[in-house]
């Protein structure tokens, strides 16, 4: 079945339901962490048969006045707009076990103070639904998502009969459809390229994730491409372009692409949601652009500790992707984990 076959399915089936969850997707994180956690709610609506609507505006990686989702997407479900989803409408806050675990640790009673608010805002956010839509309506912070990737999955009329990574695969295909001006606008970045179908691609990280996890350096991604591919061209998906130019004085036999621009020295996340909407567009123009020739490479090689990597790796995994922090054997446990579990991995697996 076709991803245009399968979306029209998904709109039928997802407007069987009765039950309405209205999830907000572009809070505070990364692109494609804001995309993983909702195909992850997409998931637990499908299972347990929840209609499954979307709220974008004013999204984080948006570019228009409300952007969000249609910025650069088709739509694949309806999409809400009442203003009280931005506030009100928020991820699920740790649980009280873990907030009693780290205030004693850290010392600080500040983290029990912010989980009283969290509690209080997700209440006036049931509140608000309730009277607009005169029913009950799931929000962000009511569903749990999927910890265990070999958990089955059975959707058999979207085809999903499977473990997580081939359910995740499936709604990936559905929902990743650009819309005309930006499948142009990554058109027209690409085009330059032409070095066909066979080459590889990475993604090397700088920016703001050395306040999260070591970054991982060029060598080991010149030596993870020299152990496992013969392309000699290699596309690079990277936020500092110095970074870039070390993979090129490392490796000067290999042809190095990238879309990264000379100036760029390091993505930082909280920058990149205060930037004018024009810079904002061009930006993510070329973010995207870099995804569709990584997903298309012959063979990819990334981190489980970046969003864009860790997403590739569930939908390329283990055909045409390969992990460079942990052993390939491990993807379907590691997947799951929480940021912090996955860096401790993504270390000591580098440190041997």
């Amino acid at each position: 079945m076709d991803a245009n076959g399968i979306r029209e399915k998904y709109e039928r089936l997802n407007a069987s339901f009765k039950k309405v969850l209205i999830y907000h997707c572009g809070i505070d994180t990364g692109f494609f962490t804001e995309y993983t956690r909702m195909i992850d709610a997409m998931l637990y609506c499908l299972e347990h048969k929840i209609q499954f609507r979307l709220y974008s505006d004013y999204a984080n990686f948006g570019y228009s006045t409300k952007g969000g989702w249609t910025d650069y997407f088709l739509p694949f479900c309806p999409e809400m707009h009442e203003p009280f989803h931005q506030k009100y409408n928020l991820y699920k806050s740790p649980s009280w076990k873990v907030i009693w675990s780290e205030t004693i640790r850290k010392r600080e009673i500040g983290l029990v103070t912010w989980k009283l608010k969290s509690v209080f805002r997700h209440l006036q956010g049931s509140v608000y639904a309730f009277k607009i839509y005169r029913k009950k309506v799931w929000l962000t912070h009511h569903i749990d998502i999927c910890k265990d990737a070999s958990h089955y999955f059975n959707i058999p009329e979207l085809g999903i009969c499977g473990n997580y990574f081939q359910a995740f695969r499936i709604l990936f295909e559905m929902t990743w459809h650009l819309n005309a001006d930006m499948e142009k606008c990554c058109r027209e970045c690409c085009a330059h390229l032409s070095f066909g179908n066979e080459y590889a691609a990475c993604q090397v990280r700088g920016g703001d994730k050395i306040t999260e996890v070591s970054l991982i350096s060029p060598e080991c991604y010149v030596e993870a491409l020299r152990k496992n591919t013969d392309c000699k061209n290699v596309f690079v998906l990277t936020d500092d372009y110095s970074l870039f130019v070390r993979l090129q004085n490392l490796a000067p036999d290999l042809r190095w692409y990238t879309f990264c621009m000379p100036q760029e020295a390091g993505y930082v996340n909280s920058s990149f949601s205060e930037m004018k909407l024009n810079e904002k567009k061009n930006q993510m123009v070329r973010f995207l652009a870099s995804f569709e020739m990584l997903r298309h490479a012959s063979l990819f090689i990334g981190s489980i500790t970046t969003g864009p990597s860790l997403f590739l790796l569930k939908i390329l995994f283990p055909s045409r992707a390969l992990p460079i922090d942990c052993q390939p054997e491990d993807m379907s446990r590691i997947a799951l984990l929480h940021l912090k579990e996955r860096v401790k991995i993504s270390q000591t697996y580098l440190q041997h």
